[in-house]
């Protein structure tokens, strides 16, 4: 675990060293969410590693590791409803569990494709299951700050103050451990107000969030109506090339920083377009 440690800083350290940074780890984990999605993953692979090969000792699995985890993978592959995304964060679990960044470099995983994406962009099966105008306390802080859920879920009274004449969340431990002051949205200022009206400071924002809730998807309108009230230009165009003239590469970027990300590319492959 590097809770604190910043993965940019050591992945400049090494394109100074003269390292690729493709597809860069530095061998460590950042978050406790990602750590409790990669101890899922080793626990799959090594219950299938039991039911598809009779393996049951550790030590038989590392004797074997490249080979299990191609095999593992390959098998993945095979499963229509597994994305690339998935099949990537799967290995890069692999490879920290094993120790070995060049684990499967045998196989080829499927390119990751914008199109492909279905996450909070189309209805799914548990917005069957709620009654949002139950939640939209949640649903409204949630367009005004852009927040994750486990941002959600650790926000406190305390956290909601005014900087600069500005109303600001402060998400003290974000993922990969960094902190951010995130303004919220302009005209969207009561939304938070009265989460954390009349509540004492240590008090959690939220008591209580639905797992039914699609968080990701009102981040995603969070970041689509901030870059196109401060743009003042439209979305970009979904489909094709991105062109120069299409997008506003600041607002992208500030964008990209309120959500607790830094890079562009990953602002309109997931956010924007």
């Amino acid at each position: 675990m590097a809770i604190g440690e910043k993965r940019s800083e050591a992945k400049a350290e090494a394109a100074r060293r003269g390292e690729s940074t493709f597809a860069f780890s530095d061998g460590k984990i950042h978050s406790y969410d990602s750590r409790e999605i990669y101890q899922k993953v080793v626990m799959w692979f090594l219950n299938w590693c039991r039911d598809h090969h009779n393996l049951r000792d550790l030590d038989k699995i590392d004797e074997q590791a490249d080979e299990l985890a191609s095999l593992y993978l390959v098998d993945r592959m095979g499963q229509p409803d597994i994305s690339a995304w998935t099949l990537y964060t799967e290995r890069s679990a692999l490879r920290i569990f094993f120790q070995d960044r060049e684990l499967t470099d045998c196989i080829t995983l499927p390119q990751r494709k914008r199109k492909n994406i279905k996450r909070s962009r189309y209805p799914t099966v548990r917005d069957r299951h709620i009654n949002l105008a139950n939640w939209q306390h949640v649903v409204q802080f949630c367009l005004a700050t852009g927040l994750r859920r486990e941002e959600l879920r650790d926000l406190h009274v305390r956290d909601v103050y005014e900087r600069d004449q500005r109303l600001v969340v402060c998400v003290v431990n974000g993922k990969g451990g960094k902190r951010r002051e995130v303004p919220v949205f302009p005209g969207r200022e009561q939304a938070v107000l009265q989460q954390v009206d009349g509540k004492e400071p240590d008090a959690h924002v939220f008591g209580k969030i639905s797992s039914l809730l699609d968080i990701h998807s009102y981040r995603r309108q969070f970041a689509q109506d901030l870059y196109e009230h401060l743009s003042g230009r439209p979305l970009p165009p979904v489909e094709g090339r991105l062109l120069s003239t299409d997008l506003d590469k600041d607002v992208a970027l500030y964008v990209s920083r309120c959500l607790g990300h830094n890079r562009i590319d990953i602002i309109f492959q997931h956010y924007i377009r």
